[in-house]
């Protein structure tokens, strides 16, 4: 069953899904009256509602059962990460949003790239929790300078291959943050660690940015979810 997303929360009663996820309802989906879809609010909610009419803008829709989805431990994980190149942003948030995150952070550098559109992301990040059956949308953004990191609340640990080798402790808010293709300054590396941030080791090879992102949820997430 394919879901739509609700831009409210998702409450017993009829509702109405309107904009581009009507859009895709109706001519995608074709979805029409009498119709069963999934529908999802992107706050931990979830239902199978009935299709009541199909609009030219607007579908209507009956809940009459919500469901609420179990929290994930790797929603305690904040990325904050320098963003790649083009498109390799978007895959990144995709592919973080399946692993279920809770914040995917761009973090503003002295050898980081320019900020990447945060809508886009957003479009991504939705669409990727309607396939994977996630409960909540990450938070994407705000923009993170560099200067701020200390602020950040949670363990705050920083990919980098002089650390030490990556074991996640328990459960708990954590920071992981991942530097640009040309690594961090001397001086944002003397700051880092004055303000106490751990430096963990992932691999041993140099890993592309989006690729160390991933590889890091995957570790904590896995980790955090072993009985």
């Amino acid at each position: 069953m394919r879901t739509l997303l609700l831009n409210e929360p998702l409450r017993i009663g009829t509702c109405a899904v309107a904009g581009e996820e009507a859009h895709h309802g109706r001519t995608v989906l074709r979805l029409v009256a009498g119709d069963a879809v999934r529908i999802a609010d992107g706050q931990g909610r979830e239902a199978t509602a009935e299709v009541l009419a199909v609009d030219r803008h607007v579908l209507r829709l009956r809940v009459d059962t919500v469901t609420e989805v179990p929290s994930a431990a790797a929603e305690l994980l904040t990325i904050v990460v320098a963003p790649p190149k083009g498109d390799r942003f978007t895959d990144m948030v995709r592919s973080l949003t399946e692993l279920g995150v809770g914040a995917i952070l761009p973090l503003v550098c002295a050898r980081g790239e320019r900020i990447p559109s945060l809508d886009r992301a957003h479009r991504v990040a939705a669409e990727a929790l309607k396939q994977c059956r996630r409960g909540c949308l990450p938070q994407i953004g705000p923009v993170v300078e560099f200067a701020t990191l200390a602020t950040l609340p949670g363990d705050r640990i920083v990919l980098d291959r002089a650390g030490t080798s990556a074991q996640p402790a328990a459960a708990r808010p954590t920071v992981l943050i991942i530097g640009p293709e040309g690594g961090f300054t001397e001086d944002e590396r003397n700051r880092l660690r004055a303000d106490g941030t751990q430096m963990v080791r992932l691999a041993s090879p140099i890993l592309r940015i989006e690729t160390a992102a991933m590889a890091a949820a995957a570790v904590w997430t896995a980790a955090w979810e072993t009985p």
